[in-house]
């Protein structure tokens, strides 16, 4: 399985997985043939890329975190909340729904053992905020079983992280969309999603006060120049401070209406680069620890100007990736083989 730009899909070329729309129904299916019309499709949705199966890659699967019919249910709920369900008199049957979700997430990924996270989400970009709310919580809760904690943290972690931008369904969508890049004069007005979103969910649900904290400071800064209340270092609650960086990571790697997302490898750098002063320094290194710069499945360039398809990672050797170069098919192990010592990752080929 490889991953594929939209733009260089051809038909014929069979989809290496599933793909849903943002409220979790599923548009094409896992080995469907491609058409013209199927990739024009993708196109107008907004899709930068697929992943495909091709006899190139065949007999590479990349581990996926959470089973597709988790991120569907996962999906389906979190657009449900931003849509206004859950209001009212059907609060408590959101409620319970959300849970259950974030409790399949968690078993998911605990189950799937002390898993890297090898792959790129696919999403659209009209759909953003609701792929987004799924991969922030998806991250924040390999991070957080990184950090050993307990199921039942876990959970609440989940659901803090699923619903940390909920605030936003009480803004204007032109304000919403790609605002975490683009700046601009109604900047406090934007900032004040954190405290509307927790205050929401204060009003019409019972989650526990750890799951509100996570919501209302999630864009704190570890150097305390954060909002919305300055709050520094372990002030700051423990899983607003995961979320902080599972929501960096997921907005700079995601192509969105304001601009294209950037490398795995490039976002990573920049975490490593603000670790102290946007983020906790100890969760910064649990969780750089579990990303794979260089996603198995994706085209890479390397320092001698090939190019290659990452097909396995490394623990402790993130830039130093099995490697098969896509013009001779000759298998390269950056780790470990000899004659390939002088050879380096240069980038990730996005488009």
């Amino acid at each position: 399985m490889r991953y594929l730009p939209t733009g260089r899909l051809t038909p014929g070329m069979a989809l290496g997985q599933d793909i849903f729309d943002g409220a979790g129904r599923l548009l094409l299916a896992k080995h469907l043939l491609l058409s013209e019309e199927y990739i024009s499709n993708l196109e107008f949705l907004g899709f930068p890329g697929v992943y495909i199966d091709d006899e190139f890659t065949r007999g590479v699967e990349i581990q996926q975190v959470i089973s597709p019919q988790v991120r569907s249910r996962a999906l389906k709920i979190v657009y449900e909340l931003f849509g206004g369900a859950g209001d009212g008199q059907e609060s408590g049957s959101a409620e319970v729904r959300i849970q259950k979700v974030a409790e399949s997430v968690v078993e998911n990924v605990v189950n799937n053992g002390d898993v890297m996270y090898n792959m790129l989400d696919i999403k659209n970009y009209d759909d953003y905020i609701y792929y987004h709310s799924i991969s922030v919580g998806v991250l924040s809760i390999v991070a957080g079983a990184r950090l050993g904690l307990a199921y039942d943290e876990l959970c609440q972690l989940a659901c803090a992280a699923f619903l940390h931008d909920i605030g936003k369904r009480f803004m204007d969508r032109e304000l919403v969309v790609g605002r975490e890049t683009s700046g601009g004069a109604d900047e406090e007005v934007f900032k004040s999603h954190p405290k509307l979103g927790a205050e929401y969910l204060r009003s019409v649900f019972h989650f526990s006060h750890e799951v509100y904290t996570g919501i209302l400071e999630h864009h704190e800064n570890y150097n305390g120049e954060g909002y919305p209340l300055g709050k520094t270092g372990e002030d700051i609650g423990l899983f607003a401070r995961i979320i902080r960086i599972a929501n960096c990571y997921d907005v700079m790697t995601s192509a969105q209406p304001a601009g294209k997302g950037q490398p795995p490898s490039e976002a990573l750098e920049y975490l490593m680069a603000m670790s102290g002063v946007r983020f906790d320094p100890q969760l910064v290194n649990i969780f750089v620890r579990k990303m794979a710069a260089y996603p198995v499945g994706c085209e890479v360039e390397l320092s001698n100007g090939q190019h290659a398809v990452v097909m396995e990672n490394f623990d402790n050797f993130p830039l130093r990736p099995l490697v098969r170069v896509i013009d001779t098919g000759e298998i390269l192990n950056l780790r470990d083989e000899e004659s390939a010592r002088a050879i380096t990752v240069g980038r990730l080929i996005m488009q």
